[in-house]
């Protein structure tokens, strides 16, 4: 698989000026240019759009997302929109969001589609995409950033020369710029639920731009390591740029994460006999929607956090279960966190104090064999913390004030119990 391949009609120059001149209008009311996004959002995702409405100088869908005006951060004057995207307005008091700009070259729907078809594109498939609007890339794939996944937009090239576009593109495709560069700027990468990172390149000959925009502030550091990755200098204005959202991968998950029960993935339902665990990929609750309920409700889905409307907020945790015979089964499985428990989680995050926080949530997973025994069993969480390569180690559940769960957690139990016919016994040397 590649990057989704799009060339739209519009086009964004870089910060400085070395672009075209572009048209001599002035800028459009704040709602005019939200009309022309919503309409090109329409045309990128059909259906994705229904029910959204003004609500002041926003946009706002009746399933949570958001999208309005930031500050100015370029100074790029009457072409230059700086937007915020909020994929859920109801995750309270500090809304998630991300930020990118468009600067207006041909027309302003000409900018309004190219930000539709890079940000706006991540929005939906965060939100709603499932692998249909955007890409996903796991840690590990071929253009996933290490340590973190990921949903890219793809790589977008634009200029009077439809030769020129697929070079540059072609270029940024194949020197995978993302995983080439990841290095220098996954440390900054703070956000828990996700960080918007854009990619630009291009320019006139003798005056090229090498950007790369982390939460939509200019990184030195990546910017230049673009710069040196040797790309082509167009022989006529010609830029490419993509946009990806970088979202936290839970620590361990690729070592632990298997399909045994029907978790989900693919990998046949064969354990890791020297490391077995079972990956839950839905609360229980949110499990018991049908699909078209659960389409409607969830409005976040980072894969280490969910919020679905009506129903709560749910963090994925570690449950390690001790084997009689030195092995421990990790099971990630999920908690309710009421709302001022994530937000104090989501606030600690940013602040750095996040590990050996210690707080309480209901657990939200049936675990064989003990099965829904343990639903809302209430739990001691902790144990968390930043690892070397920025991801956020899970919450283990530590403890419980559930009879059935503290037993779980503190006696060792048979092999052949907790495992079923699942798995071999570990492997020797």
């Amino acid at each position: 698989m590649s990057w989704i391949r799009r060339r739209p009609r519009a086009a964004e120059p870089p910060t400085e000026p070395t672009t075209p001149d572009g048209p001599g209008e002035g800028r459009l009311p704040d709602r005019d240019f939200l009309a022309l996004l919503r309409d090109a959002l329409e045309e990128v995702a059909p259906g994705s759009t229904a029910g959204v409405r003004f609500n002041g100088n926003s946009l706002l869908s009746p399933r949570g997302w958001a999208i309005a005006f930031a500050p100015d951060g370029h100074g790029g004057g009457d072409r230059h929109y700086d937007l915020i995207a909020f994929p859920d307005v109801s995750i309270q008091p500090e809304v998630p969001c991300f930020v990118d700009c468009v600067t207006v070259v041909t027309t302003p729907r000409d900018a309004a589609l190219l930000w539709a078809r890079s940000a706006g594109s991540c929005l939906l498939e965060l939100v709603d995409g499932h692998g249909r609007i955007a890409e996903r890339w796991g840690p590990s794939e071929e253009h996933g950033v290490p340590g973190w996944r990921s949903i890219t937009a793809g790589v977008l090239a634009y200029g009077p020369s439809d030769q020129e576009n697929l070079r540059l593109q072609d270029a940024l495709l194949e020197v995978d710029v993302l995983r080439e560069i990841a290095d220098t700027f996954t440390a900054d990468l703070e956000s828990p639920w996700f960080n918007g990172v854009r990619v630009f390149y291009g320019g006139v000959p003798g005056a090229v731009e090498a950007e790369v925009r982390v939460n939509g502030e200019r990184h030195e550091a990546a910017s230049a390591a673009l710069a040196a990755l040797g790309l082509p200098e167009p022989t006529v204005f010609t830029v490419a740029r993509s946009f990806t959202l970088v979202l936290p991968v839970d620590s361990g998950q690729q070592q632990h994460e298997h399909a045994a029960g029907g978790c989900g993935c693919d990998c046949g339902g064969t354990l890791d006999p020297d490391h077995p665990g079972f990956a839950h990929p839905l609360p229980h609750l949110i499990a018991e929607l049908s699909p078209a309920e659960r389409a409607e409700r969830v409005t976040t889905d980072t894969g280490a956090v969910m919020v679905a409307r009506g129903v709560g907020n749910f963090l994925k945790v570690r449950l390690p279960i001790r084997l009689d015979d030195g092995r421990t089964v990790i099971h990630l499985a999920w908690v309710y966190l009421p709302a001022d428990v994530i937000e104090d989680y989501t606030r600690r995050v940013h602040d750095g104090t996040l590990a050996d926080h210690r707080f309480e949530g209901l657990f939200c997973n049936a675990i064989e064999p003990w099965g829904d025994e343990l639903l809302q069993a209430r739990v001691l969480l902790g144990g968390q913390r930043i690892e070397a390569d920025g991801s956020i180690r899970l919450s283990d559940v530590l403890d419980s004030e559930h009879p059935l769960l503290a037993r779980v957690l503190r006696e060792s139990w048979p092999a052949a119990l907790v495992l079923g016919d699942h798995a071999p016994g570990p492997s020797r040397p």
